[in-house]
């Protein structure tokens, strides 16, 4: 019997500690079940998030826009939008909001959205036909924020060279006839 209690006295312990590593395991796997976030001191939350596939209808759709979204794709840093008109618009201050808006998303907003290709589609609503009317391509790397200033300060007047030049905007036949200030 002597041969077999130093055995055991050398078991009992091994089988407290691997006890207490199993208990140690378990408590932490518990309290880690918890996700952990980590916040930049100096960037509020939800500033700046990227856009991405799976959270690009839920941002766009909290856009406070007057016209319809259209189509919307996003692809490695490309962000395109299609907004439609569907009815006659009243002012120009509409166009100019929601360009206004949707760009102030892109490049303010969002921290990864190199290019925006925005346009505005008007759509007859007798026989469905579509009309490109505007479009804008905006790159991140030639973004200058007065142009949104610019912008937000417009009431019904065109646009300025230095907006067409900076937004790459083209402004098309039937934009001109609707718009145009003759």
């Amino acid at each position: 019997m002597r041969r077999f209690r130093p055995v055991l006295g050398l078991w009992i312990p091994a089988l407290v500690t691997a006890f207490f590593l199993l208990l140690l395991s378990v408590v932490h796997s518990v309290s880690g079940a918890e996700e952990r976030i980590s916040v930049s001191a100096f960037q509020p939350e939800g500033v700046h998030a990227s856009l991405s596939d799976t959270n690009l209808v839920d941002s766009l759709s909290s856009l406070p826009l007057a016209l319809k979204i259209g189509k919307a794709d996003w692809d490695n840093g490309t962000l395109s939008v299609d907004l439609k008109i569907t009815e006659e618009l009243k002012s120009v201050r509409t166009v100019y909001n929601d360009l206004e808006s949707i760009i102030s998303f892109s490049f303010e907003d969002k921290q990864n959205v190199k290019q925006l290709y925005l346009r505005f589609v008007a759509i007859d609503p007798w026989t469905g036909a579509r009309y490109l009317m505007l479009a804008a391509n905006v790159r991140r790397n030639e973004w200058d924020p007065s142009l949104l200033q610019e912008l937000k300060q417009m009431e019904n007047e065109p646009f300025s060279e230095r907006l067409v030049q900076g937004l790459h905007l083209t402004l098309t036949n039937v934009w001109m006839k609707q718009f145009s200030s003759d």
